[in-house]
């Protein structure tokens, strides 16, 4: 019969005893043995016997002793798992006791001469290979009981990292996988999860008649919970944005689902806006989240605030909608705390100052370029230290139709690249944590009108 897992969940087969194992067993209880001998022939004084026989004699009970140990921790111990522990613990001890006196009675069978001859001495030897018997029983199954322990933890850890990481490649999955192929526009965006998961997400939908609905949003917490939550959400969205729901009443109706479906103490910072990209006409909602900029090309910036309370935190809130247009060479940046909010070692944070003046910097870069730049400049800025939250950005450019003075402009026909890898922002790892879509579009030179 199997024995049962640590637990008291499934059972499994006791290991076999190798060769190698029993070898090794076999040498330390004849040590044992030894020293066990020369200890009682050393305070037995007046004893007749001869030190060699005694010494024969313990190795030989130190290992039939030892082996009936072994063979009760390894075998039988485990058969009382099961029980509660006011009754395995003494079961445990009483049946290794009864180990120690059957090994000590095959002992005495072996050679029972020396023990009629000398009864002292084999009264000592046959008590202190019980006592023996006795520890080696015990920390034999306390051994064996950690190492199933430790077995059942890996197991365990194993199975979640396999999960958290399909997991990961699921939430990955919903990320746009390619970009709405728009004359004039250049698109990048990435996410880097703090953990295995995260509870950001973007999208980029195409609603038709030229219009882009773009969406941000980082649902309060970490891990599994926020991701399973945003995934909802941004499924919600997408599935209102094609029926042509105003932005404001789309929010409203996010906000009464999420309410209705989650506990008062989650709530999501949301920015969802429409795009006309004939006119550059945009329609917005921030829903508490942080605002984006829009970099003119002029050199001036604004920030979106138009909207109402975050996500989830009452029913019946009224969202405003705000209204702006974007000309031509100017940019839209969405992004989320994580970006502003990166320390370094000395709990400094990045900022909105530190953003937005590279931002200016670097407006007349690509869309990947200006992300790349900004994502190398948080791990620059960390210095090591660990992400506390997820990182999120989209950049949507309007591109100008001119060439910048400073000569910037990259090759229009360069491919903008999705996952990273050597030309993407420095720190990021080679399994492509700069994550975007795989299909982004290149840069157009196509002024809109």
């Amino acid at each position: 019969m199997a024995g049962r897992a640590v637990g008291g969940t499934a059972r499994e087969k006791p290991r076999r005893l190798e060769a190698r194992a029993v070898a090794l067993w076999a040498l330390a209880n004849s040590l044992a043995g030894l020293g066990i001998g020369t200890a009682i022939g050393f305070f037995a004084e007046g004893a007749t016997v001869s030190a060699g026989s005694l010494i024969a004699m313990s190795i030989v009970f130190a290992n039939v002793v030892g082996f009936a140990a072994v063979l009760v921790a390894r075998f039988v111990l485990p058969r009382y798992s099961g029980f509660p522990a006011y009754v395995r613990v003494p079961m445990a001890v009483v049946t290794l006791i009864a180990g120690g006196v059957l090994g000590s009675a095959l002992a005495i069978l072996v050679n029972p001469i020396v023990v009629f001859y000398q009864m002292r001495l084999a009264f000592m030897v046959v008590t202190v290979n019980g006592v023996l018997a006795l520890v080696v029983g015990l920390v034999t199954y306390t051994y064996e009981q950690m190492r199933k322990q430790i077995e059942h933890e890996a197991t365990e850890r194993g199975r979640l990292e396999h999960e958290m990481t399909v997991a990961r490649d699921i939430q990955m999955e919903l990320l746009p996988k390619s970009f709405p192929k728009i004359d004039g526009l250049d698109i990048f965006a990435f996410t880097v999860p703090a953990r295995h998961v995260g509870g950001d997400c973007y999208d980029v939908i195409d609603i038709g008649d030229g219009r882009l609905a773009i969406t941000i949003g980082d649902v309060s917490g970490k891990g599994t919970p926020a991701a399973i939550l945003m995934a909802n959400v941004q499924a919600a969205v997408r599935a209102l944005s094609e029926s042509g729901v105003p932005s404001g009443t789309l929010i409203e109706r996010v906000n009464r689902l999420v309410h209705g479906y989650t506990e008062d103490s989650v709530f999501i910072t949301f920015f969802y806006c429409v795009l006309d990209t004939k006119t550059g006409d945009l329609t917005y909602v921030n829903a508490g989240h942080n605002p984006p900029w829009i970099m003119r090309r002029d050199g001036t910036c604004d920030q979106l605030m138009e909207g109402g309370l975050v996500i989830g935190v009452m029913p019946g809130v009224l969202y405003e909608e705000g209204h702006t247009r974007l000309a031509p060479g100017d940019d839209l940046v969405l992004y989320t705390d994580g970006i502003t909010e990166a320390t370094n070692g000395d709990d400094e944070m990045f900022g909105e100052e530190r953003l937005e003046r590279l931002l200016m910097e670097h407006r007349h870069a690509s869309a990947r370029e200006i992300e790349e730049y900004v994502y190398t400049s948080i791990k620059d800025f960390a210095a090591g230290a660990s992400q506390s939250d997820d990182l999120t950005m989209v950049v949507v450019k309007i591109a100008s139709g001119e060439e910048p003075e400073d000569g910037s402009y990259v090759d229009p026909d360069s491919s903008q690249e999705a996952k990273g890898g050597s030309s993407a922002a420095r720190g990021a790892p080679d399994t492509g944590a700069l994550r975007g879509p795989a299909e982004a579009q290149t840069r157009n030179r196509i002024r809109v009108t």
